[in-house]
């Protein structure tokens, strides 16, 4: 191999935004190349001729965030002149400076380099950050995902709109419902649906064909048997190229309990109001026999049965007037609460 060739190579491994270092077959430092000098700040320090674990223990580790867990494996494997893939070395400089590497080491047998080693730091600090950012992005959706007070089931449709297997649930989803995720995971929505009510949720999710947004009403059945009424909110949308539905449940439970007192009041309030509708005529009737008879004869008594019945018509046209009232709120109930 030509010195013109060996220069070529160097000046090749020079430009490299990686680190390189050569290590000869006595164990010491021939070489490092521009990237390792920056990533260890090794200008104004000479390396060449250090023996290489004295290399690593003095430049490399005192950066290492963590360096007990990886100057053994590094140090054994180069003493065994074993080969090293791929170990991630993540430093932090006295000023702060962060960066990650991920080290290789393996023999390098070409001549006039027999039985040296190459060692290389590949940099790779663009995806370790993006990777953090990513994890980070997750926690905070699965925090979203899971302190809300609705239940979040996702989960796949087949091509003839049925619904596959949970693929996600939120924290909520499992407490409401009492599964555990993993029990979840191997359900359905069918499952968690009332039996004579599957041919119902089959229908509504056919809807997904003409559009991507569903809000009905339903019944989740929980582990133990309860049934819990409740408001879902649907989306539909690809992942990975599969229709996946987005299924945001609510608890409607008391609203139910809530709509239950409200119609057996307007009911109450239906009976009275037709009670008032009858019950002049009732009172009415008799009073007027009671007046025909008191009018017979006139007498100190008559005159008293009379003066009271004129009382009680009062009352009467009173009452009448009421149901005129009740009459008005009727309506307004109707138009308002939607009563029948």
């Amino acid at each position: 191999m030509s010195m013109f060739f060996l220069f070529t190579i160097f000046h090749v491994l020079n430009e490299l935004e990686d680190g390189v270092v050569l290590v000869g077959q006595d164990g010491r430092i021939r070489w490092v190349n521009a990237a390792m000098r920056r990533f260890f700040e090794l200008r104004d320090r000479e390396v060449a001729g250090m023996q290489g674990e004295e290399f690593f223990l003095t430049v490399v580790a005192p950066t290492l965030e963590r360096p007990e867990e990886v100057s053994d494996a590094v140090l054994s494997s180069n003493r065994e002149r074993r080969n090293v893939h791929n170990l991630e070395l993540h430093a932090v400089t006295p000023e702060g400076r962060e960066f990650w590497l991920e080290y290789t080491s393996r023999p390098l047998n070409i001549y006039p380099m027999l039985q040296h080693r190459l060692d290389i730091y590949r940099k790779i600090t663009r995806w370790k950050t993006t990777e953090r950012r990513l994890t980070e992005s997750e926690e905070r959706y699965r925090m979203l995902f899971n302190k809300g007070s609705d239940a979040v089931l996702v989960f796949t449709l087949s091509p003839d709109s049925m619904p596959v297997r949970f693929i996600e649930v939120n924290e909520v989803a499992e407490r409401r419902l009492g599964y555990t995720r993993d029990e979840l995971l191997n359900l359905s929505p069918l499952d968690i649906t009332p039996p004579e009510r599957i041919g119902e949720i089959s229908a509504v999710l056919k809807q997904f064909r003409v559009t991507d947004e569903l809000l009905f009403e339903m019944e989740h059945v929980t582990k133990g048997g309860r049934r819990i009424p409740v408001e879902i909110n649907a989306l539909r949308f690809l992942l990975q190229g599969r229709p996946t539905v987005l299924s945001i449940s609510r608890d409607i439970s008391e609203r139910k309990r809530t709509e239950e007192i409200r119609k057996k009041a307007f009911e109450q309030i239906e009976q009275n109001i037709e009670q008032f509708a009858v019950l002049g005529d009732h009172i009415r009737n008799p009073l007027a026999v009671i007046v025909g008879l008191a009018g017979i004869e006139e007498t100190p008594a008559s005159a008293k049965i009379l003066e009271q019945a004129a009382l009680i018509n009062g009352t009467i046209d009173r009452l009448d007037r009421g149901w005129v009232e009740s009459e008005k709120v009727r309506r307004f109930l109707r138009k308002h609460y939607g009563q029948r």
